[in-house]
């Protein structure tokens, strides 16, 4: 039996904003990695990539959470 499994869509940052914000109300790409950086929002690193999975980062804008770390949960 075959399975289809559906992979989330990585986006860039700069279509991470073009997807979430129209463009009268689009914040700059200087806020979004200063979310990232406070991680406030999800990011996926692959090498020296980064990228957006577009439904999470929604979800974490919608919650204003902070994401932390692998190694920050783990100490909890």
């Amino acid at each position: 039996m075959h399975t289809t499994e559906q992979h989330p869509q990585l986006v860039r940052a700069e279509r991470l904003l073009e997807l979430l914000f129209d463009e009268q109300s689009r914040p700059s790409l200087r806020w979004l990695r200063q979310m990232q950086a406070q991680r406030k929002i999800p990011y996926v690193k692959i090498g020296h990539l980064v990228r957006f999975n577009v439904d999470n980062v929604r979800a974490a804008l919608e919650q204003d959470c902070t994401v932390h770390s692998r190694a920050y949960l783990r100490r909890r």
